[in-house]
C-alpha cells in the first residue's frame, strides 16, 4: 500500500509499474475511486437501486479478470479463470426476469458469448440455441422459483463447457463442490447457493463476494502450479488506485480477509498487489529521513511469516517525495534561472504532480530558450499552464488538487484565516455568490476528506488551511483574484474582517496591546509602521522568546496585492521610543521589513535581506545589556537565523529559544 498526498505521484507510480511490466507479466489496473474503474469505455452504473445480480466487487472482478486474461508477449501461457467464470456466471446470468425483459436478457447473454469467444460467427447459431434452451426454463413472473438450481445447471452445462473447455469446467466444478457455500451438494449445487446468497442481505452478499475472491486466487495459483512457482515465473500484477475511497477500502479489506483465511499451499503463488491511497504528506521533504518508503524499504521491513490478522498482509509504504536532484532532472537540458529548481522543490514539497506542472510551465516560457534563462522564481505560479491557454499554472494545479469548484473558491477566500473560529467571520460574506449552506463546515470537511495535512504554526492552532503547499497556492490565487478588483478592495475587507476577530473591544490600532494575530493581518494590509510601533512596545514588555515568536507570526503575513493603495500615514507617537532617533525602533522597523520580504514561499534566500536581519538582531541584543538572559536569546538568533534563512527556512518557523505563547 503506497500512500501519499494529492499530487504526490500515486497514479504515476502505478502507470510506471504498468509500463515496466507490460510485456512481462499479466496485469490489471483499476481506479477504485472512479465509477468506471478509470476506463472511459465502460458503461456508467445505472441510476436508481443497485441490481440484485451485480455489485461493485463482482463488476471489479469481471474487469480485473479481463485484464489478467490478456497474454503479454514475454509470458508463457495465458491465464484462465474457470472457477471465477463459473461463480460470476452463476450470480449474474440467472436472476428471474419478466417476459418484457427477455430481449435484454437475450442481449446480455449474447454479449457475454461474443466477449468470451474469439470465433463469433461460428458460434452465433449455438448461442441462439443456448438462449432458447435456457429461456424455456425461465418463469413467466419474477421471484426466485424452486427450479433456480436447474437453471444454473443448464447454464453451466451448456455455456461453461463451451467457454472453458471440458477439463477446466470439470476442475472448476470440483473446486466449487469443495467450497461448501451451502450445507450439501456438488459443485452445481454450491453455485446455486452462491447465486441465491448473493441476492440476500448485505452480509450475505459480502459472504458470496469472498467466495468469488477465493476463486480468483485459486485460479491464479492453479495456473502457476508447482513447477512455475519453483522456477520463479513472475507473478501477475494487480494495480489498484485510490484504495482509500469507501469502495476501494471495502474491496481491499475483503481481499485481505480472503488472502488470510484461504489455506494456501506452501508453494501456492499469489498475485502481486500494489495499491495506492490518499494520506497526509509531511509539510516539507526531509532529505535525512530514513523511515521505509517507496524509495527505500530494508529487508527487515518485509514480513516472512504468516501474520496474525488480515490487515497484517498489507505492507504500508509512504510515497517518497521527490529530491531536489530529481526536480532538476525534470528540466532535461534546459537551464532555469538560479534557484528556480529549489523554489519548485519547496513550493511543491516534493509532490511529483505539482513539481511536474511547474517545471513544464517554466520550460515552456520563452525566456528560458532565448539564452537569458531569466524566469524569476517569484513569477512561477503566474506562468501560463501551456502556450495556448490563458489559465495560469497555479489555476491548473489547484483544479487538480481541489476538483470541486465551490470548495476551491471557498478555500481561496478562507486561506488567510489563522484559525477555524476567525474564518466564520468570512463565511457570511465570502466568497461572493456562494451557493450557501454551511460553507465553513463544508470547507473544513473538504480539507479533512482530502487528507490535507494540518501543521499548526508555533504557538497557534492554525492556520485554517494547515497544509503549507495548499495554503501557498490558495493565497497566490487570492492575491491574483483580489488584484483584479478596484484598489484590491476584497483583500482589504477580508483582512479587516479577520483581524476584527482579535479585537473584541473594537479599539483597532488604538488598542493598548494589540493581539499578535491582529498585527499579522495589519501587516497583510500594508500597515507596517503601526506594526513596528506595536512590536517595539512588546520588545520593552515581553521576554525575548515570546517577542521572537510574535515577530515570526507577524512576518508570516502574506504580501498584499500590488494594486492595494498604501494605508494612511500612521502618525501616533511610539510610546516605547526614546526622545530622539531610538535605535531600537529603527532596528525593529528594518528587521520587520527584511524578514517579511524573506517570508513569501516563492522567494529564494536574499543575501541583502538576510544581512539586514543579522545586523538588526545584533542591535536588539546590544539593547538588552541590562537583561543577560534576553541578550543571550537575541544574540543566538543573530548567529543562527541568517544561516537558517540561507537554507530556505522562513517565518513563522524560525526558532525562538524558549516556550512561547504569542
Amino acid at each position: 500500500m503506497c500512500a501519499g498526498g494529492r499530487g504526490s505521484g500515486k497514479s504515476a507510480l502505478l502507470a510506471a509499474l504498468s509500463d515496466q511490466y507490460a510485456q512481462r507479466v499479466p496485469q490489471a489496473y483499476a481506479d477504485l475511486g472512479a465509477d468506471r474503474f478509470g476506463q472511459p469505455g465502460l458503461a456508467a452504473p445505472a441510476d436508481g437501486e443497485a441490481p440484485r445480480n451485480a455489485s461493485h466487487t463482482s463488476d471489479l472482478l469481471f474487469y480485473l479478470m479481463d485484464g489478467l486474461s490478456q497474454k503479454p508477449s514475454e509470458f508463457g501461457g495465458k491465464l484462465s479463470f474457470p472457477r471465477l467464470v463459473q461463480g460470476l456466471l452463476a450470480i449474474t446470468s440467472w436472476e428471474p426476469v419478466r417476459p418484457a425483459e427477455m430481449p435484454a436478457a437475450r442481449y446480455r447473454l449474447g454479449e457475454l458469448q461474443r466477449a468470451s469467444q474469439p470465433d463469433q460467427q461460428a458460434r452465433n447459431e449455438r448461442v441462439l440455441g443456448w438462449i432458447d434452451e435456457v429461456a424455456g426454463a425461465l418463469p413467466a413472473v419474477g421471484g426466485m422459483p424452486p427450479g433456480v438450481e436447474e437453471m444454473v445447471r443448464a447454464l453451466l452445462r451448456i455455456v461453461a463447457t463451451e467457454l472453458l473447455g471440458p477439463r477446466a469446467n470439470k476442475e472448476g466444478l470440483k473446486w466449487w463442490g469443495a467450497r461448501r457455500v451451502g450445507r450439501q451438494g456438488d459443485g452445481l449445487a454450491q453455485l446455486t447457493e452462491l447465486a441465491m446468497t448473493f441476492r440476500g442481505e448485505a452480509e450475505d452478499r459480502e459472504h458470496a463476494e469472498r467466495h468469488l475472491l477465493a476463486a480468483l486466487l485459486a485460479d491464479i495459483a492453479d495456473h502457476y502450479g508447482w513447477l512455475n512457482t519453483m522456477n520463479r515465473v513472475p507473478r501477475p500484477l494487480l494495480l489498484l488506485d485510490n484504495a482509500h475511497t469507501p469502495t476501494g477500502a471495502a474491496f481491499l479489506d475483503e481481499l485481505a480477509r480472503v488472502w488470510h483465511e484461504e489455506a494456501a499451499g506452501e508453494r501456492a503463488l499469489r498475485p502481486a498487489v500494489v495499491a495506492t491511497a490518499l494520506s497526509q504528506d509531511p509539510p516539507v521533504p526531509d532529505p535525512e529521513d530514513t523511515a521505509p518508503s517507496t524509495r527505500s524499504a530494508p529487508g527487515a521491513f518485509w514480513r516472512v511469516g504468516r501474520p496474525a490478522a488480515p490487515a497484517g498482509w498489507l505492507a504500508h509504504l509512504p510515497l517518497a517525495p521527490l529530491t531536489l536532484d530529481e526536480v532538476k532532472e525534470m528540466f532535461g537540458e534546459d537551464r532555469p534561472a538560479p534557484r528556480t529548481t529549489q523554489v519548485i522543490h519547496r513550493i511543491s514539497a516534493g509532490r511529483a504532480g505539482i513539481a511536474h506542472a511547474l517545471v513544464q510551465a517554466a520550460r515552456l516560457h520563452p525566456r528560458l530558450h532565448d539564452g537569458a534563462g531569466t524566469v524569476d522564481p517569484v513569477d512561477l505560479l503566474a506562468l501560463p499552464a501551456d502556450p495556448e491557454s490563458a489559465t495560469t499554472v497555479n489555476e491548473r494545479i489547484l483544479a487538480t488538487q481541489l476538483p470541486g469548484e465551490v470548495a476551491r473558491r471557498r478555500l481561496t477566500y478562507y486561506s488567510p484565516a489563522l484559525d477555524n473560529e476567525a474564518v466564520h467571520r468570512l463565511g457570511a460574506a465570502y466568497p461572493p455568490g456562494d451557493p450557501g449552506g454551511v460553507p465553513v463546515l463544508e470547507a473544513e470537511a473538504e480539507l479533512r476528506d482530502g487528507c490535507w495535512g494540518r501543521h499548526p504554526w508555533p504557538g497557534t492552532d492554525g492556520p485554517f488551511v494547515g497544509d503549507p503547499v495548499l495554503r501557498a497556492l490558495l493565497l497566490h490565487e487570492l492575491t491574483a483574484l483580489t488584484q483584479r478588483t478596484p484598489d484590491a478592495e476584497q483583500w482589504k475587507h477580508l483582512h479587516l474582517r479577520l483581524r476584527s476577530f482579535y479585537d473584541p473591544h473594537g479599539r483597532g490600532t488604538a488598542a493598548e496591546r494589540p493581539d499578535v494575530r491582529f498585527l499579522h493581518h495589519s501587516l497583510a494590509l500594508g500597515e507596517k509602521e503601526f506594526v513596528v510601533h506595536a512590536l517595539h512596545r512588546r520588545f520593552a514588555e515581553q521576554d525575548a522568546p515570546d517577542w521572537l515568536a510574535a515577530l515570526n507570526l507577524v512576518c508570516a503575513a502574506p504580501r498584499p496585492p500590488l494594486t492595494l493603495p498604501p494605508p494612511p500615514e500612521f502618525t501616533a507617537a511610539c510610546r516605547a521610543c526614546a526622545p530622539e532617533n531610538d535605535p531600537v525602533h529603527r532596528a525593529v522597523r528594518l528587521l520587520v521589513s527584511a524578514l517579511w520580504a524573506q517570508s513569501p514561499p516563492l522567494v529564494a534566500p536574499q543575501p541583502d535581506a538576510i544581512g539586514t536581519v543579522r545586523l538588526q538582531l545584533l542591535t536588539l541584543a546590544m539593547a538588552q545589556s541590562g537583561a543577560p538572559a534576553a541578550q543571550k536569546v537575541f544574540y543566538r538568533a543573530h548567529e543562527e537565523w541568517p544561516t537558517l534563512l540561507g537554507h530556505w527556512h522562513q517565518a513563522p518557523h524560525l526558532p525562538t529559544y524558549g516556550e512561547s505563547a504569542p
